[in-house]
């Protein structure tokens, strides 16, 4: 192993990220062990350790927003919008089961979880929970404050224009910037 970790430094002696550095060590350490001579079946489990720790960082170098944002909670300024828009459904005629069950798709889509809190296994019903709290007050200042702007920003917007702009321009998401 601390031959391992000198072949490793060397080559790459100014890498920061120990957990690269650490999963390249645990590859020359797998090599050496299979040159030895040890059994893949006692090889294995360092050989999953090893892919465990190259795949967040494969991860992070994905350069698809929906891979940047799994597993990753929305935050409440995102559910603050989400809101809105469910709100904004709602006016429209829709019943606010199919609403929120309509914007969690899209969320997915973006690869957005569902609010972690709520305690109901599905997320559309999470939302609802979460837009119920921020109704109530439940909510921080800061995503009260988003969900008011956001509000006044899609009011400002023509009736007959608000639905087809907020989801074909997904003004909801503030990673994208919608066409004027």
């Amino acid at each position: 192993a601390l031959r391992a970790l000198r072949q490793v430094h060397a080559r790459d002696a100014e890498s920061e990220d120990k957990t690269l550095l650490g999963a390249q060590c645990l590859h020359v350490v797998i090599s050496q062990l299979a040159e030895e001579g040890l059994a893949q079946e006692d090889l294995q489990p360092l050989i999953e350790l090893e892919a465990s720790l190259r795949q967040p960082k494969a991860q992070a170098h994905s350069g698809s927003t929906a891979n940047r944002r799994k597993r990753r909670p929305p935050s409440e300024n995102l559910l603050a919008r989400v809101a809105a828009v469910i709100d904004l459904l709602v006016k429209a005629g829709s019943d606010e089961g199919d609403a929120a069950q309509t914007v969690m798709r899209r969320l997915m889509a973006a690869g957005v979880p569902p609010p972690q809190q709520g305690g109901d296994a599905r997320g559309w019903k999470r939302l609802l929970m979460w837009r119920a709290d921020l109704s109530h007050g439940l909510a921080s200042a800061e995503a009260q404050a988003e969900y008011e702007d956001f509000t006044r920003e899609v009011e400002a917007i023509p009736a007959n224009e608000r639905l087809k702009r907020v989801f074909d321009e997904q003004l909801w998401d503030r990673r994208r910037k919608p066409r004027r």
